[in-house]
């Protein structure tokens, strides 16, 4: 079983879920990229800090810090043998790199989903993230595909006993 894990795709996509699953099913620590935004920013989690895409507190400096705080915690709980799933969206070739500069042997999950269907996920979304349409289309033009890292491919258009089910197979052969 892979100890780190990191949970990649566009907003909406299902990357939360996933992780969610990997937390409670199979007791990974969860370090979500919007919750440690809004912590290094001084903003409560369930504020809204809405803003245009890459605008606010989505500017490409606070991005770093996010990542780079997210890969520093991440790097205390292996340390302590503990098994962590990274919540972001790795838009970005660098954001990668930096998990693969600090970590051996990563596990990458590309969550995905229908358009129509994360559309309506976006639609009655009511959590940390503050993402919405807008932004999920603005991350599909600037998102770069992977071709630094292995990945595997999980369509979350799916129930929680399947999607649990498909993580069991892929983290317990990985």
């Amino acid at each position: 079983m892979r100890k780190l894990v990191v949970v990649m795709g566009l907003s909406g996509s299902g990357k939360s879920f996933l992780s969610s699953i990997l937390n409670e099913e199979f007791g990974y620590k969860w370090l979500r990229s919007d919750v440690i935004r809004k912590e290094i920013m001084g903003i409560k989690p369930e504020k809204s800090a809405k803003a245009v895409f890459g605008k606010g507190i989505y500017t490409e400096d606070i991005t770093r810090k996010v990542y780079e705080e997210m890969v520093r915690r991440a790097k205390e709980l292996y340390e302590r043998c503990e098994k962590v799933v990274l919540d972001a969206t790795f838009l970005k070739k660098w954001q990668r790199e930096l998990v693969l500069k600090n970590f051996k042997d990563p596990l990458f999950i590309w969550a995905y989903a229908p358009e129509e269907v994360i559309k309506k996920r976006l639609e009655k979304r009511k959590d940390v993230s503050d993402a919405d349409f807008n932004i999920y289309l603005k991350q599909k033009e600037v998102f770069e595909i992977p071709e630094e890292v292995i990945y595997i491919k999980v369509n979350t258009d799916k129930t929680y006993e399947e999607l649990k089910e498909e993580l069991k197979r892929i983290i317990g052969g990985a």
